[in-house]
């Protein structure tokens, strides 16, 4: 079987891609792998965080607390998941994300994966 090729990253996930690693490599049991192509970061079989892209633009893809779903989605860049039925997770615009508070997103996602 043919190895699937893996796609063309957009510049801006090349530029977040060491930033996200960096922030990530502190989970001793986090993996770094490709869902569809995008750079996906899962703590056992479950994915805590996607460099994705929608429509036509790079996003951050995290896990979100419920409770506080609502509020994050007002702060500019953040909206919902389009693959997300259950309402379990939000996207932000990568132009839109603050890289200094990014860091407390994602140990939350990364918490909330044990959960799921």
């Amino acid at each position: 079987m043919a190895e699937r090729a893996r796609r063309a990253l957009a510049d801006d996930v090349v530029e977040a891609l060491p930033k996200v690693r960096q922030l990530c490599q502190k989970f001793a049991d986090c993996e770094e792998t490709t869902s569809y192509g995008n750079p996906t970061f899962k703590r056992g079989r479950k994915n805590f965080l996607v460099l994705d892209r929608y429509k036509g633009r790079s996003c951050l893809w995290l896990l979100v607390d419920p409770v506080n779903r609502d509020d994050q989605l007002t702060v500019e860049g953040w909206f919902a998941s389009p693959y997300d039925p259950r309402e379990t997770a939000l996207c932000c615009d990568l132009a839109k994300l603050d890289w200094s508070s990014v860091g407390t997103l994602i140990d939350a996602s990364y918490a909330l994966s044990a959960g799921i």
